[in-house]
């Protein structure tokens, strides 16, 4: 193992061997800004009227001669920024009520903006009845608790309220039910509330972790949600409602299509001024494939971000997007009034999102491991000579370690100029590792192709051509990211294939068939993951705990195929939906809504279900990591919880 590890690493272990942990050790390897952005902590016991100091992800540009490595970089699109701490404050508070949900009279849903109704909202009677979705003779005592389990949308931490059977919300202050974070009660233009309950972004971007108990920050909380399972979620409130059913945006439980961009094309930005060709006059829009399962990512590192998506295909600051399913009118006419309102509203959603953090670690950690696994992040080389890495090198690899694409978070490394800059970089992550030396599942990046990137670009949302708003960079890969809460991230890359650290940083380890600890059926309810700590949690691998499924389980099974005589083989009927998939996005959407609405509980089970021999959903890449020794991951992985 020695001739494996760098000089310091070694002082560092003999120091631990012997007892001792150094001075430097202690005040330098560790500690955590959690995420959100700069501002934040900068305002932290100043006045209102204090300034603002420059946004540092505006300082970034490419950078190749520093040990962390940039090759992305900031462009302005918005064009606006709070000025003061006392601005920064009143923006974050009326995001936090907009896209909060919770019933403020100012909280936005989906395709509707702040309206009381539309046809994407459901009355609180028809709420009131999903019950008879799971076959029940009664409505259960416990109904709201089931909904958020059923569906994966955890309920929210602060009052929520909807009116029950008979119930008049604007007699009760809004209801005495309780609603998963997901939804909204809806407010009349008086103030009054309207029985009406729509869906928010947090169906996707506000999950559970442990509960409130286990620490600060912890159970409900924004920032993704491996819990839900969204085309069973709108596929039975579908059956309310109609347009629900071609948002078809999972295959997986816990994961989405959050970039089906033929969809987003056909809700939100078909042009009716002709200035970009309509979208459904363009079918090279429509033959290009989906980009299919994907784990949306953590809202609290969008203040670590320059660039933002899995493929760095827009600026941070190109914020429009960030309201495009709260759209008003979309897919109707009044396409004018719905840009006014996002116009309006998108710079304190920006702001808001910014100042999430990330949950503290709430386990034990070995402090003296911690600091070791500090140590190897930062400056061990996984392309040094006595490697023999077989991944070939990155054309700009910094000094080979994990920080030159995820970023420096030790104060020793992050006031070295050697890594950063500027110190105001540390944990930013600007970095777009190339598909060619990822080697993760590429389905998203093929999907994206010249006729998408077009229609996005010179869309409203991609500023109508605006120069680095919406441009796909020219290097062709996934955007590294910042690794604020990652031991709360659960499961890894981009489409969530990956279910703990361990197997992330050692590829012969990774399951091929996988399915999350559940909690058990309740009056014959199906019911969602678990996420008690104690139970579900593998402090030793840093993720949730899994069972491997055998291929012979899936030979019959819809959802997840598998050929039992071959289980490395990908199956026919697989290999003839991905060159569907592939090919044509909408069938994608489809064949989602054709099933959805007709999920036995046997159907739901398998959903829990992770085959990484399924469209986009591969396992593969990342395997540069594959040259570390076991007693290297474990410091790194031992790191990377205080994060």
């Amino acid at each position: 193992m020695a001739a494996r590890l760098t000089r310091s690493v070694l002082v560092a272990m003999c120091f631990v061997s012997a007892g001792v942990t150094p001075a430097a050790a202690q005040s330098d390897l560790l500690g955590s800004k959690r995420g959100g952005h700069y501002w934040f902590d900068f305002c932290t016991g100043k006045s209102d009227a204090t300034l603002l100091p420059p946004d540092p992800r505006s300082l970034v540009t490419p950078t190749s001669n520093k040990n962390v490595v940039f090759n992305v970089g900031w462009n302005a699109c918005m064009n606006r920024a709070p000025l003061t701490c006392g601005e920064l404050r009143s923006s974050s508070a009326a995001g936090g009520r907009l896209l909060g949900g919770n019933g403020s009279p100012d909280a936005g849903w989906e395709f509707s903006g702040h309206s009381a109704w539309s046809l994407w909202s459901m009355s609180a009677s028809q709420y009131n009845a999903l019950w008879l979705k799971w076959g029940l003779p009664f409505r259960p005592s416990d109904f709201d608790t089931l909904v958020a389990e059923r569906y994966g949308i955890p309920l929210s931490p602060q009052r929520n309220p909807y009116p029950l059977p008979f119930e008049n919300p604007n007699h009760t202050n809004g209801g005495s039910g309780q609603l998963p974070m997901a939804l909204t009660q809806t407010r009349n233009p008086d103030g009054s509330w309207s029985g009406q309950i729509g869906v928010t972004c947090s169906v996707c971007h506000s999950g559970q972790i442990g509960k409130e108990s286990d620490g600060a920050g912890l159970g409900a909380l924004h920032g993704t949600n491996g819990l839900t399972d969204v085309t069973l979620f709108l596929g039975e409130l579908g059956g309310l409602n109609p347009a629900f059913t071609i948002a078809s945006l999972n295959r997986i439980r816990g994961t989405g299509n959050i970039t089906n961009f033929q969809l987003f094309a056909l809700l939100t930005i078909f042009d009716p001024d002709g200035t970009i060709p309509g979208v459904f006059l363009n079918p090279e829009v429509w033959a290009a494939g989906s980009t299919g399962t994907e784990d949306p990512p953590n809202w609290w590192n969008l203040g670590h971000r320059p660039v933002k998506f899995f493929d760095a295909g827009m600026s941070s600051d190109a914020t429009r997007i960030e309201l495009s399913w709260y759209m008003p009118g979309a897919a109707l006419p009044n396409y004018q009034e719905g840009y006014d309102w996002i116009l309006d509203n998108e710079y304190q959603a920006n702001t808001w999102m910014l100042g999430l953090k990330s949950p503290a670690y709430p386990l034990p950690v070995n402090t003296a491991l911690a600091q070791q696994g500090s140590i190897l992040f930062h400056t061990l080389d996984l392309w040094a000579a006595n490697r023999n890495n077989p991944v070939v090198k990155p054309q700009q690899a910094g000094n080979g370690s994990c920080a030159s694409c995820h970023g420096a978070y030790a104060p020793r490394y992050v006031n070295d100029p050697n890594f950063l800059a500027n110190p105001l970089f540390e944990g930013m992550a600007a970095n777009v590792t190339p598909i060619g030396v990822l080697d993760t599942d590429e389905a998203r990046l093929l999907a994206n192709d010249g006729a998408i990137a077009t229609q996005a670009r010179y869309s409203f949302f991609g500023y109508n051509g605006q120069d680095g708003c919406a441009d796909k960079y020219n290097m062709i890969g996934y955007l590294a990211q910042p690794l604020y809460g990652v031991w709360a991230s659960a499961p890894y890359f981009h489409n969530g294939s990956v279910p703990d650290l361990w197997s992330l940083l050692k590829s012969s380890d990774r399951p091929r068939i996988w399915r999350r600890k559940s909690k058990s059926p309740r009056l014959g309810v199906v019911m969602g993951f678990e996420t008690d700590l104690a139970k579900a949690y593998d402090q030793t691998k840093v993720g949730w705990k899994y069972d491997t499924i055998p291929c012979s389980y899936l030979t019959f099974s819809p959802f997840n195929h598998c050929n039992p005589w071959d289980p490395n083989e990908t199956p026919l009927i697989e290999g003839g939906l991905s060159l569907l998939y592939g090919n044509g996005a909408l069938a994608w959407n489809l064949l989602g809504s054709i099933v959805a609405p007709s999920f036995s509980n046997s159907d739901i089970e398998d959903r829990k279900i992770y085959n990484t021999r399924m469209f986009s959903q591969s396992n593969s890449g990342h395997t540069f990591t594959d040259v570390l020794t076991d007693a290297e991951r474990t410091a790194l992985i031992e790191y990377m919880k205080t994060l």
